[in-house]
């Protein structure tokens, strides 16, 4: 069964295109460097176009089991181009409405 890690969050109004060339930027890194994200199973992004709050975003990474949540965690923000772009993603999203999550498949 496959453990899921799930993020939500808003980007700052002003912040949207500088959000959607640093996501660009992070598919190119993520392209380029397979074995950094080996453990990952998939990766999809979300926009929420109706509901509170709005122009909320989803992200969803999946992993075979917590074990390689953690290692491949590791792995991708130990390399300096990933500590970067995280770094500039957190500038971009309102703080309060950032949380992370673990979701266990049931059925």
């Amino acid at each position: 069964m496959s453990i899921i890690t799930v993020e939500t969050y808003v980007v700052r109004a002003e912040k949207s295109i500088e959000f959607t060339t640093l996501i660009d930027e992070f598919l190119k890194f993520k392209k380029a460097h397979p074995q950094l994200f080996k453990g990952v199973k998939s990766w999809k992004l979300y926009r929420q176009d109706y509901g509170q709050p709005a122009g909320m975003y989803i992200e969803m990474w999946e992993y075979g089991n917590l074990a390689q949540v953690e290692e491949t965690n590791r792995q991708i923000f130990s390399d300096e181009r990933m500590k970067k772009i995280n770094a500039a993603f957190h500038k971009l999203v309102e703080p309060a409405t950032f949380s992370s999550s673990i979701w266990s498949e049931v059925a």
